[in-house]
């Protein structure tokens, strides 16, 4: 650890401690001295409160038994759960939030849920941060790309430059920077969906030298052999997770009016995989070769399609 981190006053509570909160946690720690509590919904199950435990002794933070006793007091709440528990999150620290406590909402939520829940959180006095988070968490952690608007931007600015985060402060109004991820999401998300659906059905029919030699032809630099196994690989680890982003984006294409046809089908795609659960085959890590995961895939498929 480095011996020259800054020591800084402000606690955060993470309301939610999976990838994303555990990732921002880890960075936070490495620039500075400072107190980190959490409470993730999975310490209530009995089944997983032992590995969520594991979690917080793992990234070195405080444990709560309720969001209310981790948000209480805090300066800082960072709600890092699913898409479709946004507005949960939000109503269960209303009973301590108040004035000047910062809520920084790091969810891939619809940008009218978002708005919702900034109107909640500014009825109990907190101020409302709208955060998107723009690429991977891993490797960069706290310094991944962010989107910041809201009425609290200007206020965790300061921290945020304490903390070395890379952030950019794009409106103050809820919802613009959720729509700029979200947008872009439709093609992020939506080229690996279709990436995978090609080469499943290349590797079933024996054709995918010939496809892939074909898209680098149409598409020349792409060094597809290799940009195929990374997008598989994306999708087979975070398929349930960018589904909830997607169904979260098809509601903003509604909300719009531009219907969500595409934003639709790359969300089902994505849950087909998640629903696969294919990495279980990969207990030592998931293969680089797209034809040796497509082949697990359509095996698992098959096996799961077949009458027991």
């Amino acid at each position: 650890m480095n011996d020259s981190r800054l020591r800084i006053s402000e606690t955060a509570a993470f309301i939610g401690f999976g990838e994303a909160g555990q990732a921002l946690a880890d960075g936070w720690r490495s620039e500075a001295e400072m107190v980190i509590r959490a409470y993730d919904i999975k310490t209530d199950d009995r089944r997983t409160r032992d590995g969520k435990m594991d979690d917080y002794a793992r990234h070195a933070v405080t444990p709560a038994v309720s969001a209310v006793e981790a948000a209480e007091g805090a300066d800082i709440v960072v709600s890092a759960v699913t898409a479709d528990a946004v507005l949960d999150a939000a109503d269960s620290v209303l009973p301590v939030l108040g004035a000047g406590q910062l809520y920084l909402d790091i969810n891939s939520a619809a940008p009218s849920k978002k708005r919702e829940a900034a109107e909640r959180i500014a009825e109990a006095g907190g101020s409302y941060v709208d955060v998107a988070v723009m690429a991977p968490v891993h490797p960069s952690l706290h310094r991944t790309p962010l989107l910041i608007g809201g009425p609290g931007a200007k206020h965790i600015e300061p921290l945020l430059n304490k903390l070395a985060m890379n952030f950019e402060i794009i409106s103050e109004n809820v919802g613009d920077a959720s729509t700029v991820k979200m947008v872009r999401s439709i093609m992020i998300k939506g080229i690996e969906s279709l990436t995978v659906e090609c080469i499943l059905a290349a590797v079933k029919a024996g054709i995918d030298d010939r496809i892939l030699d074909s898209l680098e032809k149409s598409f020349p630099g792409m060094n597809w052999r290799r940009r195929a196994g990374y997008m598989m690989e994306r999708v087979v680890m975070h398929g349930e997770r960018r589904a909830a982003e997607m169904r979260e984006v098809t509601t903003m294409l509604e909300d719009m009016g531009i219907g969500g046809t595409m934003a639709s089908a790359t969300a089902e795609r994505q849950q087909w995989m998640a629903d696969l659960a294919p990495a279980a085959r990969f207990p030592d890590g998931l293969p680089g070769d797209y034809r040796v995961l497509a082949t697990a895939i359509l095996a698992l498929h098959s096996e799961k399609d077949t009458p027991s």
